[in-house]
């Protein structure tokens, strides 16, 4: 009797190191998905960040542009206010000339 309880204890023990050995080898191939996933993760962060810095320039591009446009029609509105109140220091010259102001 004494022989079978040893030997169930021995199948036991066999067992407890089999599932150790087991689960040791999960947990080595739990942490290699792991590290793959967080290098995937990595790889793809770098890709967004390299696309948001390919946008932000596209903008900059855009609101360079823009400023040109602007300034160029506040160059014209600028050229148009002193034309338009040359103009009316003309007319005004010329009413006062002929007696009508």
């Amino acid at each position: 009797m004494e022989g079978q309880i040893l030997q169930a204890v021995k199948e036991l023990l066999h067992e407890v190191r089999e599932m150790r050995t087991e689960m040791e080898s999960l947990k080595q191939e739990m942490r290699a998905e792991m590290e793959s996933f967080k290098q995937e993760m990595r790889a793809e962060m770098e890709s967004f960040k390299q696309e948001i810095r390919e946008e932000i320039k596209e903008l900059h591009v855009r609101i360079g542009k823009l400023e040109t446009k602007v300034d160029k029609l506040h160059d014209k509105f600028e050229l148009h206010a002193q034309k338009q109140w040359q103009t009316e220091a003309d007319v005004y010259r010329l009413k006062k000339l002929i007696g009508i102001e």
